[in-house]
């Protein structure tokens, strides 16, 4: 535990050298997914609403989920997937780290796409931010 790392006994691990964070976007003829990942930062289950500043002073290419972001409290997980919604959000609550998801998919044909895609960009997205792995403890 916590003497691997360099810890007494009750006091916590000091913070990881480098953020443990991660972004990917990923788009597919049946989806398009923006997903943000930062193990450093607590869950929440929705943002408020940022303000029209947050899109067009930023500088950065506005998307869908950032356009929508500037007007209206939004859920931090949304596939449009509702048993997705609920597991990614479980696993962000549980797991205490922040996790950011918005797809739009071709669910009108079905849902497999979605939820394919999405997993595969969450993945991709803990890989990265896990970095080295360093400090796991099961």
């Amino acid at each position: 535990g916590l003497a691997r790392m360099g810890c007494a006994e009750g006091t916590p691990p000091p913070p990881p050298a480098e953020p443990r964070r991660a972004e990917r976007r990923r788009a597919t003829k049946e989806t398009a997914i923006e997903v943000r990942l930062d193990l450093d930062k607590g869950w929440a289950a929705e943002d408020p609403p940022r303000g029209a500043g947050s899109v067009w002073g930023s500088g950065e290419a506005a998307t869908p989920s950032t356009l929508r972001a500037a007007t209206e409290r939004t859920p931090r997980v949304s596939t449009g997937v509702a048993a997705l919604d609920r597991v990614l959000s479980e696993l962000s609550r549980a797991g205490g780290f922040e996790l950011v998801v918005w797809c739009d998919g071709d669910r009108h044909i079905d849902d497999h796409h979605t939820a394919e895609d999405v997993a595969i960009t969450v993945g991709q997205c803990l890989h990265e931010a896990l970095g080295d792995k360093a400090g796991l403890a099961r």
